[in-house]
């Protein structure tokens, strides 16, 4: 039987577990669990024929026992077959079994790691009936990815409860919570907990602070931008170059832009020095001011201070290019970028704007098509961009 279930014969090896019926005693539970080991050893094994075989051990008066549970569990986890683990692990509580500690966490670690959110919170939710401390690196990651998936109210569910339980360990399972209701515009919320973890005695970094800035940014509540920034810097706390670049965008979204250009000196006096994102910040609100000389000069700025200017530099140098006019020296800087490496779509489509500009429509459109043979994902600007040119 063995033989035929490392060899991953299936059918085979349960017919001859079958055969045993002709000695005294067998098969017995100890048998069907070898028969599933070992087969699973195979590497070639089909969760279908587990699964009917523990139906049909419960039918057939071959109870399971806690290592068939276990064998099942660590058998679909190694098949990647998430939905049958975790009706193993609900078999287990339903049949009065204990999951062990490691079987739970290993299978929460893979609803995490496949992004399988609902199955995770399943998982987390029998953890707790057991009483299983969450380690902090899969915590952690469990709340991030919470997050970043938009489920903020099932994030604050899980962070609530263990901090009920006392298992919050640090300012990086509640950091991602901050940034969350920030950017869905519940900065307030974010305050609440940000004041709550402090009266607990739990210790913000500066990501803790940065985050209530972006939601006050977000909101466009000046006063509350500056006033924070005060009582981050006076509570010795060092605001980092994320934190100013969030504060100049704001000030240039708001159309103050000497303001925003004397926080970014204000900035590099502090011995914070911009980095590339900064600087796309800046190129950004220059491109929508017309100021090419001024985009030209912070290039080189970039360039001196070993920054490479990124796609998005690009776009908005080749964009002012575009709006003066210089329809020649924007085509000329792009295929220049384009003979230095792979560009995203961005410094396609303006490209596509320059060809259309110079009555180039057809060529565009076959550049388009030739870009999509080789795995080039348009967007809508792309299109766009070519119809008008034809419309013209």
């Amino acid at each position: 039987m063995q033989s035929y279930a490392i060899s991953g014969d299936f059918s085979n090896a349960f017919s001859t577990l079958n055969l045993m019926k002709n000695i005294d005693g067998k098969p017995t539970v100890c048998d069907c669990n070898a028969l599933m080991y070992f087969y699973l050893k195979s590497k070639n094994a089909c969760w279908q024929e587990l699964v009917e075989m523990y139906t049909g051990m419960k039918r057939f008066g071959h109870p399971p026992v806690a290592s068939t549970f276990n064998t099942l569990l660590n058998g679909m986890l190694l098949l990647g077959d998430l939905k049958h683990a975790i009706f193993i692990v609900e078999e287990m509580y339903r049949n009065h079994f204990v999951p062990s500690f490691t079987s739970l966490s290993k299978t929460l670690k893979t609803t995490v790691k496949v992004g399988n959110l609902l199955d995770g919170l399943l998982v987390f939710e029998l953890m707790l009936r057991y009483d299983y401390h969450l380690t902090e690196p899969t915590l952690n990651k469990f709340i991030l990815i919470l997050c970043d998936a938009g489920m903020v109210s099932d994030a604050c569910f899980v962070f609530s409860i263990l901090l009920r339980k006392s298992y919050v360990y640090s300012v990086y399972c509640y950091n991602p919570i901050l940034w969350a209701l920030c950017k869905t515009g519940r900065s307030y919320t974010a305050l609440q907990l940000f004041y709550l973890m402090k009266k607990k005695g739990f210790v913000h970094n500066v990501c803790s602070y940065t985050a209530l800035i972006y939601g006050f940014c977000r909101e466009g509540l000046q006063d509350n931008v500056f006033q924070w920034l005060d009582f981050v810097q006076s509570n010795g706390c060092k605001t980092n170059v994320i934190t100013y670049t969030i504060i100049v965008k704001f000030l240039f979204d708001n159309r103050k832009f000497e303001e925003a250009m004397d926080f970014v000196s204000k900035m590099e006096r502090e011995g914070c020095n911009p980095d590339l994102l900064t600087y796309n910040v800046i190129l950004r609100e220059l491109y929508h001011r017309d100021r090419l000389d001024d985009i030209s000069e912070l290039i080189q700025v970039m360039d001196q201070k070993g920054l490479s200017p990124n796609s998005y530099s690009y776009t908005a140098l080749c964009g002012g290019l575009l709006k003066i006019g210089k329809v020649g020296d924007a085509c000329e800087l792009l295929l220049d970028i384009f003979s230095n490496g792979t560009v995203d779509v961005a410094v396609y489509n303006i490209y596509f704007q320059c060809l259309c500009q110079e009555n180039k429509s057809r060529e565009a459109l076959s550049q388009l098509k030739r870009k999509i043979k080789v795995g080039y994902k348009p967007n809508n600007v792309s299109y766009n961009t070519i119809l008008s040119g034809f419309c013209k």
